[in-house]
C-alpha cells in the first residue's frame, strides 16, 4: 500500500509563497477602489451643490411651485434654442394649450414666433425691451444662465405691454394727485400768510372781501366742472390742473363749450385722465421753457360730435421739425438733453388713442408753441389698421 499526499509545512510554504501576496494586492486594490470611490462621491456632490437626494427633491418641487406661481410668463432655453423649462402664465399668454412637459426639448422656433429674443446673443442681458411673441406684444426681459464660464442658456420672463401700461398711467395719476394736493397745500400757505397780515393790520374789510372772493370763485370753478365733466376724476384733475398753472405764473383756460357726458369706450377714467393730463403737463413745461408767448394753456375738450375731441394748445417752445416723426416713440423727448426720465407722456398717451382707433395731430399754433389734437371715436372702429398718428 503506498499513501501519497502533502506535508503540512509543504502547504505552508505555498500558502506563504502565493497567497500573502495576493492578500497584499487584494488590500491595496480595496484601498485604490475606497479612495476613487470617495473622489466620484464628492465630484457627484460638488455637481449637486452639496445637497442629499432629499434635499434635491425639495429643490425641485420648490422650484416647479415658484415657477407656476410667478404672475409673469417665463421659458427657459438651452444655448442652442431648445426649451428647457415654461411655465402655466407663459402657455396662456402664448396661446398654447396643451401641458408644459408637451414643450419640453422642442426648438423655440416652433413654439413662439419671431424667436429672435429667445436664440440671438442670448448671452447678453437684456431689460424691459418691447417686443411680440405671436402676436402679443409684451415687456421681455433675459438673463443668461452660467456655471462658471459656461453657458447653460437663458431665461426669459415677460408681461403683457398693456398691463404696464395701465399700471404706468396709474402711476402717474397718483402723481397727478400728490402734485394736486401738494399745490392745493403750498397756495393754502400763501393764502393764510396774506390773511394773517392784514389781520394783524387790521383791515378787516378786505380780509371779508378776500374771503369771500376766493371762496366764489373756487366755488365758481368746482360748479361749473362739476356741470361740464360727468366724470368726477376728470374734473378733478382739471381742478388740480388749474391750480397748478396758477402756481407755475401760467394761466389754464378751459375753453367755453368744454363737456364730457361720457369716456370714449376703451379707456377707463383713470386712462382718459392720463392722457388730459400727459397734454397739460407737456404744455406747461413747454410754456414755462420760452421766453416767448403769453404764458397761456388752453383746453378744449367736448364729445358732442361723432368723436370726443381734445385739443391743447400753448405758446411755448414747440416741437423741433427733426422730432415731429418720432416723437410719439417710447424714449424720445424734447427735453432729452435734462437729467429725469423723459419720453413716456406722449408714448403713453399714443398707445391709447391707437388701442382705441384713435387720431393725434400734431400743429404749428398762432404765433408760436404747439398745437396738439385727438379725436377718439365713440364707437370704436373694427379695422385696426387705421393710423393713429397724423403729422
Amino acid at each position: 500500500m503506498v499513501s501519497i499526499g502533502y506535508l503540512v509545512s509543504k502547504i505552508d510554504s505555498w500558502r506563504a509563497e502565493f497567497l500573502l501576496p495576493m492578500a497584499g494586492v487584494f488590500v491595496v486594490l480595496l484601498g485604490i477602489l475606497m479612495l476613487l470611490s470617495w473622489f466620484l462621491a464628492a465630484h457627484i456632490r460638488r455637481q449637486m451643490m452639496g445637497m442629499e437626494p432629499k434635499q434635491i427633491a425639495r429643490v425641485v418641487r420648490q422650484q416647479e411651485a415658484l415657477f407656476s406661481s410667478v404672475y409673469e410668463g417665463l421659458i427657459a432655453v438651452d444655448p442652442h434654442g431648445y426649451i428647457t423649462a415654461i411655465n402655466r402664465n407663459a402657455r396662456k399668454m402664448l396661446g398654447l394649450s396643451s401641458p408644459g412637459r408637451q414643450w419640453l426639448g422642442k426648438p423655440i422656433a416652433e413654439v413662439v414666433r419671431p424667436a429672435d429674443f429667445f436664440t440671438e446673443q442670448i448671452d447678453e442681458k437684456r431689460q424691459d425691451v418691447v417686443a411680440n411673441f405671436n402676436g402679443l406684444s409684451v415687456i421681455a426681459n433675459r438673463e443668461a444662465i452660467r456655471s462658471g464660464d459656461d453657458l447653460l442658456g437663458a431665461i426669459i420672463s415677460f408681461r403683457s405691454k398693456d398691463e404696464i401700461s395701465t399700471l404706468n398711467a396709474q402711476l402717474t395719476q397718483i402723481k397727478q394727485y400728490v402734485e394736486s394736493l401738494r399745490t392745493l397745500r403750498h397756495e393754502h400757505l400763501n393764502w393764510m400768510s396774506t390773511l394773517n397780515g392784514l389781520l394783524q393790520m387790521k383791515e378787516y374789510d378786505r380780509v371779508l372781501a378776500m374771503v369771500q372772493g376766493e371762496s366764489q370763485a373756487q366755488q365758481q370753478l368746482i360748479d361749473s366742472l362739476r356741470e361740464a365733466f360727468a366724470d368726477r376724476q376728470v374734473a378733478g384733475l382739471l381742478f388740480g390742473k388749474v391750480q397748478r398753472a396758477r402756481e407755475l405764473g401760467l394761466k389754464m383756460i378751459i375753453v367755453p363749450g368744454s363737456q364730457l357726458s361720457q369716456l370714449p369706450p376703451g379707456l377707463d377714467s383713470t386712462e382718459f385722465a392720463a392722457i388730459v393730463g400727459n397734454l397739460l403737463d407737456n404744455a406747461f413745461e413747454a410754456s414755462l421753457r420760452s421766453d416767448e408767448g403769453n404764458k397761456i394753456v388752453e383746453l378744449f375738450l367736448s364729445d358732442e360730435g361723432d368723436d370726443v375731441v381734445i385739443e391743447v394748445a400753448d405758446q411755448g417752445c414747440g416741437v423741433p421739425e427733426s422730432l415731429r416723426d418720432k416723437i410719439f416713440e417710447q424714449g424720445v423727448s424734447t427735453r432729452a438733453d435734462e437729467p429725469g426720465e423723459h419720453g413716456i407722456g406722449l408714448y403713453l398717451i399714443a398707445s391709447y388713442v391707437t388701442r382705441c382707433g384713435g387720431v393725434i395731430t400734431l400743429e404749428d399754433n398762432d404765433p408760436c408753441g404747439t398745437l396738439f389734437s385727438i379725436y377718439i371715436p365713440k364707437v370704436k372702429p373694427n379695422d385696426s389698421s387705421i393710423n393713429p398718428i397724423d403729422r
